[in-house]
C-alpha cells in the first residue's frame, strides 16, 4: 500500500461512539472498473474495460488480469440514435461473480458480463453476454471458457448489468440485472417518436428481458421453478438496478436501483413480483406523482404469474415530488451503484447492514457510503434524530475518491475497499481502502486521568491522580511514541494543536501506579 495517508475521525455525536478510519491507497491500475469483490481465495477480483478479469492481492495491490474476451466489442457510432445522435450503445465489462461453491473441485468457475456485436462489421447489434470461465486453482489460470448467455438485451441508457452467484436452500442459482434501457422522457422526450418506443415502456412485460431481474441456474439454463416456465426472469418493473446485496443470515435478496430523478430505491425481491417502474415511482402513493395510488388500487395480476402484485420498496432515497428543473446536479437522488451486506462484529455499529455506495457529486448529494442499519426482519431499521438511519461515511474524501463504483469488505470485516471510475482529482481510477481502527482500550479500566476537553482541536488540561514525580507518553494509534513528559504538577497543561486529527492515547506512570487514557483530536 501507498504511505499512510491521513487519520479520518468519524464522531458520531447520536451514538456517543467514535468510530476511526485511516484511509491508504492500493498501489494498483485499473482501467474503468466496474466490479469489486473479496473472493473466498483471499483476493479481490475486478472487472475493468475492453472484457478484462482482473485478481488483485488486497494487500500489495499487484494485480494480474486473468482473462480478456477475444469477442469484446464496445459498440459502434453506426449504432447511434436517428432521433439523439448524442446517446451511444451500451457497451462495456459489467459484472462478475464466482460460483458459490468456487473452491470445491469441479465448480471453480468464473462469470463475467460483457459486450459483443452479434451482428457483422458493416450492421454492427451490440449486445451483451455471460460467459463462463473455468479457473485452475493451482496455476492460477483461465483453462476454458463457455458462452451460457447470449443475446442479452441493449440500449442508451440504464444497462444494469450486475451479477450475482449465491446458494438459497443448497441450490446455487446466477442473478442478472438487467436495466429498462430507455432514456427517460422526463430528460430526453424528443428520443423515442412515439415515446411508445421507448424500451422502459416495457420494464413489467415478462415477454422483454430489460427492466428485470433474471435468475439462472449455473450452467445458464432457466430453473425449473421460475415465474413463468422457461422465461429467466424473476422480479420485473426495475429502472437501473446496479446492485445486489445477499443477506445470507436471512436468505434476503436485494436490488439497489437508480431512480428518475427521484426515489433511488432499496428493494426485497420476492421471485414473480412487480416492483413498479414506470407507472410507480418508490412508495405506494401520491405523494410524489399524482395517479400511482390509483394505479396500485386497482393493479391488474398477470394471469400467468402465481400470486403476481406490486411491490413497494424498503427504502426510498429522495422521496419527493418530481423536481421542475432539467439541472440534474440539483436533483436529490444519489445514484446508487452496488452494495454488499455487512455481518462482521468488528464494527458493531454496522453489524447487520446494508452498505451501500454512490456516484453523483450534486448540490446536496455525495460520493460516499451509505450505510443502512437493519431489524432482525431484514428490513430498514426505523430512524430517530438520537440515532439517524441511515449514516453517511467518506463524503470528506470524495475528491479524493472519486465516483464510488462498487465496494468489497474484507473477511474479518475491518477494511472497506471502494473502488472508483472517474470523479476523482487526481483523475485516475483506483482502489481505496478504509482500515477500521479499533479504540485501544484502556490497560486500567479505572483511566484515573482526568483529560478536558476531550475532542480537543489544540490546548487541554490533564487532572493528575497523585502528587508524585511522574512520567507521561504519548502514543498515535498504531503506537508510535510522540511525546515524552516528565513532571509532578498535580494539573498539566498542554498544547497539542500541532498534532494531526486523529486517535491517541496518554500513557502516565509513576513509582506507584500506571494508567492509560485514550484522547482524540479533532
Amino acid at each position: 500500500m501507498k504511505n499512510f495517508l491521513f487519520l479520518l475521525i468519524i464522531l458520531n455525536s447520536f451514538s456517543g461512539k467514535t468510530q476511526t478510519f485511516v484511509r491508504t491507497e492500493l498501489p494498483t491500475t485499473v482501467s474503468t472498473p466496474w466490479e469489486l469483490f473479496y473472493g473466498p481465495d483471499s483476493m479481490l477480483w475486478a472487472t475493468e474495460n475492453n472484457g478484462r478479469v482482473s485478481r488483485i492481492d488486497p494487500e500489495t495491490g499487484t494485480k494480474t488480469v486473468v482473462y480478456t474476451a477475444n469477442d469484446y466489442f464496445g459498440g459502434s457510432p453506426l449504432e447511434s440514435s436517428v432521433l439523439c445522435p448524442n446517446l451511444s450503445i451500451g457497451g462495456g465489462t459489467l459484472g462478475l461473480a464466482l460460483h458459490p461453491d468456487f473452491k470445491t473441485p469441479g465448480s471453480s468457475f468464473i462469470y463475467f458480463m460483457y459486450s459483443y456485436n452479434s451482428g457483422t462489421s458493416g450492421s454492427p447489434a451490440t449486445r451483451y453476454k455471460i460467459r463462463r470461465l473455468e479457473w485452475n486453482p493451482t496455476t492460477e489460470q483461465v483453462i476454458a471458457y463457455q458462452d451460457i448467455i447470449t443475446g442479452i438485451s441493449n440500449g442508451y441508457d440504464h444497462l444494469g448489468g450486475r451479477l450475482l452467484a449465491v446458494k438459497r436452500n443448497g441450490v446455487p442459482y446466477l442473478f442478472v440485472t438487467i436495466g429498462d434501457h430507455g432514456a427517460s422522457e422526463t430528460n430526453s422526450p424528443q428520443c423515442y417518436n412515439p415515446q411508445s418506443n421507448n424500451p422502459n415502456n416495457f420494464a413489467q412485460d415478462p415477454t422483454t428481458d430489460n427492466g428485470k431481474i433474471h435468475r439462472f441456474n449455473m450452467d445458464g439454463s432457466i430453473p425449473a421453478d421460475n415465474p413463468i416456465p422457461g422465461n429467466s426472469f424473476y422480479t420485473r418493473g426495475h429502472r437501473n438496478p446496479q446492485g445486489l446485496v445477499y443477506n445470507e443470515n436471512l436468505d434476503i435478496l436485494y436490488d439497489i436501483e437508480h431512480g428518475d430523478r427521484t426515489d433511488d430505491e432499496i428493494n426485497i425481491l420476492e421471485k414473480g413480483m412487480n416492483y413498479g417502474w414506470k407507472n410507480v415511482h418508490g412508495f405506494h402513493d401520491d405523494d410524489n406523482f399524482t395517479g400511482e395510488a390509483a394505479y396500485v388500487s386497482s393493479y391488474v395480476p398477470h394471469p400467468q404469474i402465481a400470486n403476481d402484485q406490486l411491490v413497494e420498496p424498503i427504502y426510498s432515497i429522495c422521496a419527493v415530488p418530481m423536481p421542475a428543473s432539467n439541472n440534474g446536479i440539483s436533483w436529490c437522488t444519489v445514484a446508487p451503484s452496488d452494495g454488499i451486506y455487512y455481518k462482521s462484529a468488528s464494527i458493531p455499529e454496522w453489524t447487520n447492514s446494508i452498505l451501500l455506495v454512490t456516484l453523483k457529486k450534486g448540490d446536496d448529494t455525495n460520493m460516499e457510503l451509505y450505510q443502512f442499519k437493519l431489524n432482525a426482519q431484514g428490513t430498514i431499521e426505523s430512524s430517530t434524530s438520537q440515532n439517524p438511519n441511515p449514516k453517511k461515511y467518506f463524503a470528506e474524501d470524495q475528491q479524493l475518491n472519486g465516483r464510488l463504483r462498487d465496494i468489497a469488505v474484507s473477511p474479518d470485516g475491518k477494511k472497506i475497499y471502494l473502488i472508483n471510475n472517474g470523479g476523482a482529482t487526481s483523475a485516475t481510477d483506483k482502489i481505496t481502502v478504509y482500515t477500521y481502527v479499533e479504540p485501544p482500550i484502556p490497560a486500567y479500566p479505572d483511566a484515573g486521568l482526568k483529560i478536558s476537553p476531550n475532542p480537543s482541536t489544540g490546548m487541554i488540561q490533564i487532572q493528575i491522580p497523585e502528587n508524585k514525580p511522574y512520567t507521561i507518553q504519548i502514543f498515535d494509534y498504531r503506537g508510535a511514541k510522540l511525546r515524552e513528559i516528565k513532571d509532578e504538577s498535580v494539573i498539566l497543561n498542554l498544547d497539542l494543536s500541532s498534532l494531526a486529527s486523529g486517535l491517541y492515547w496518554f500513557q502516565y506512570e509513576s513509582e506507584s501506579m500506571k494508567r492509560i487514557q485514550n484522547f482524540v483530536k479533532e
